[in-house]
């Protein structure tokens, strides 16, 4: 249960953090020198929409997995994962993006090596 509980944090501070990293360079981005990658307003205003998308994402999943059954959090965790990783590559230029999408990964890989080591191993009998 500590272990759940954990990836929650995890994951739920990770969202928090994807979602001001995106308010943050949404705001910063209509300043005189601008924030952010330089691909011009109309591109930070983007990635920083779809990093507050992908914030509120991860905040509805991570309280997702941490009330479905064991055999459902491994999708859970690898869906964490694959969040984190999509965010981190779409809007990673923005630093509290970044920090706040690693901490999903690592949410989502302490949830998948938690269920695979506490999976009873298959044990085969001999039937004479």
């Amino acid at each position: 249960m500590v272990q759940r509980s954990l990836v929650t944090f995890l994951a739920a501070l990770g969202g928090i953090l994807v979602i001001l990293g995106g308010l943050l360079g949404l705001l910063l981005s209509f300043g005189p020198y601008g924030y952010g990658p330089r691909f011009g307003v109309a591109s930070i205003v983007v990635l920083s929409v779809l990093a507050i998308i992908f914030g509120l994402a991860i905040l509805i999943f991570s309280g997702v997995t941490h009330f479905r059954a064991t055999e459902q959090n491994l999708a859970g965790g690898v869906v964490l994962i694959v969040l984190g990783l999509v965010t981190w590559i779409i809007s990673g230029g923005l630093l509290l993006v970044a920090v706040g999408s690693f901490l999903t990964i690592v949410a989502g890989l302490v949830l998948v090596v938690w269920l695979l080591m506490d999976q009873p191993r298959l044990q085969v009998t001999q039937s004479s």
